[in-house]
């Protein structure tokens, strides 16, 4: 889906990836996930940059920038949202 939409303008795509990662962590949210959902939310963060730099024909996005840009477009942070032992 990121590499269909890769030309779509950031602050539309970011929101698009907001509500898909919000579904997802909100149906994989449970206690003993934590450590799958925080290292799924890692991984998108890696494939974003990835798919940001093919935009253009030079590696223009590093980790700093991409941090930049999540702080004008912040990405939905993994939580727990079903607690199974109480």
């Amino acid at each position: 889906w990121l590499y269909q939409n890769m030309h779509t303008e950031i602050g539309d795509l970011i929101k698009q990836i907001n509500a898909k990662l919000a579904g997802h962590y909100r149906y994989y949210g449970v206690t003993d996930n934590s450590n799958g959902i925080h290292a799924f939310g890692y991984r998108i963060r890696r494939k974003i940059l990835e798919v940001l730099n093919r935009r253009s024909q030079k590696n223009s996005l590093t980790w700093e920038g991409f941090a930049k840009l999540e702080e004008r477009f912040p990405l939905v942070n993994a939580r727990i949202y079903v607690n199974i032992y109480g």
